[in-house]
Order: structure tokens, then C-alpha cells, then sequence
């Protein structure tokens, strides 16, 4: 099946947990679906926040006050470097949690949310988390799962960024982009180019060459993968 992506010239940058996806902890199938309590928590106290594109939604250095959960909406976090230029630290889209590290580790943001799209976030205060986390031992091993899956994907993103080829890094992107906004993505070449960890004019070629090899197809700045199987080759 075709995955669209949409990309846009300008500059911008976890459907409640019933959606989210399935692992193996080692020993049996384990779900990324919330416990009971969490789920009720959110149904019965939690608020629905909205954010325009590219409004922060928390900022590096803040003290986190409550759990976001994006029921619908792209959201990345980011650093900034001394010339200003951003690094991506994360892509987080609808049935992911967002900045719970911050919260379990009891220390500030160390990077910058802001809103890909229109987003709306569903948040409990953390104080709530916090009894949630010691009062149920299925809320803590979720969260402890995440925690350890979070460090695994950042160590593979690094060692990616530090060896990978060009084109490697630029198809590992796209088919990582295509599982987080599904059907159609509109994220911008600077924010393609920032998660493949290359330059924006080094991505705008490979992407080039990604056409003329019938690997995607490029219309009004859509990109529609028609070989997923071929690009996932690169990734071997």
C-alpha cells in the first residue's frame, strides 16, 4: 500500500492508548496499551489542550507540571545548538506520551516540544502521575518499558547518524516518518532533513535520485512511496 509524505517548503519544525503498538518484553507479548487506571484517569480528569502548528508546547529548561498524551497531531522536541540550529531529538504522533522523561526522572525539559500541525494533547498533573506510578506496579513497568525502548531507539539514531550512508539515512527517515503520520505527513525539507541527520540540499538530492529510481513518486511537494520493500533493503 502507498504511504504519502508530504513536505513544505516553509521552516518548522505517543487515539487514546487502546491504538498503540504491541512488543516482546522477552517472555510474552507486551501491550503499550495504558492500564486501567491510567485509562481512567484520563477519560475522568484529564484536559484537552489544542496547540496551532509550530506553537510550544513546552520549552528546555521547565519544570514539567503534568503528562501529555497526543490524541491527534504531530509533535517533535528539539535542541538548539550555539548558532541556533536545530537538532531533533524526537517525532511523536497520535497514541504516544510525551515528556513523561522529565517527569521520571524529576529534573527540567532538556529540549523544546512544539507542534508539527494542529495538535491536541490530553494532560494529567503530575501529581496524579506521580500516584499512579507508586500505586500501581502495571503503570510503572508501561512507563519503565517506554523509558528502556526510548534509550534503545536514541542509541540507534546515533550510531545511524555517525555511520550510515546518505542514502540509508534518507530512506530509514522516510519509512520512519511514513509509520508516525500513517497516511499523508507535511513536515518541512529542513525537519526531513534535521531526523535524517544531513543537509537539506543532501537530502533534496537523494530524494531526487529516490524518484528517478521509482522508489517514490513527487507531486506538489507530496512524496508518495511506491517501494517501501526496496528502500527497506537499504536498511540491511
Amino acid at each position: 500500500m502507498k504511504r504519502l509524505l508530504a513536505v513544505e517548503n516553509n521552516k518548522e519544525s505517543h487515539n487514546v492508548m487502546e491504538s498503540i503498538h504491541h512488543y516482546d518484553n522477552g517472555t510474552s507479548t507486551y501491550s503499550r496499551k495504558q492500564p486501567d487506571k491510567l485509562m481512567n484517569s484520563f477519560n475522568q480528569t484529564a484536559n484537552l489542550q489544542k496547540f496551532k502548528k509550530k506553537q510550544v508546547i513546552y520549552a528546555e529548561g521547565n519544570h514539567p507540571s503534568q503528562l501529555f498524551y497526543i490524541k491527534k497531531g504531530i509533535v517533535k522536541t528539539y535542541k538548539c545548538n550555539s548558532e541556533g540550529k536545530e537538532l531533533i531529538t524526537g517525532i511523536y504522533g497520535e497514541g504516544e506520551f510525551l515528556g513523561y522523561v522529565a517527569l521520571l526522572e524529576e529534573t527540567v525539559y532538556r529540549d523544546v516540544a512544539v507542534a508539527v500541525e494542529y495538535a491536541e494533547l490530553a494532560v494529567i498533573p503530575k501529581d496524579e502521575f506521580d500516584y499512579l506510578m507508586e500505586s500501581d506496579w502495571q503503570v510503572a513497568r508501561q512507563f519503565i518499558n517506554m523509558l528502556a525502548k526510548d534509550i534503545s531507539e536514541k542509541e540507534k539514531l546515533l550510531v545511524g547518524l555517525a555511520y550510515n550512508s546518505l542514502r540509508k539515512k534518507v530512506a530509514e527517515a522516510l519509512i520512519f516518518l511514513s509509520k508516525k503520520y500513517k497516511d499523508a505527513i507535511k513536515i518541512s525539507r529542513d525537519n526531513l532533513a534535521a531526523i535524517a541527520g544531513t543537509a537539506t540540499e543532501s537530502l533534496i538530492r537523494t530524494l531526487g535520485e529516490f524518484r528517478q529510481e521509482k522508489l517514490i513518486e513527487i507531486s506538489e511537494g507530496y512524496i508518495t512511496i511506491v517501494n517501501e520493500a526496496k528502500l527497506k533493503t537499504m536498511l540491511n
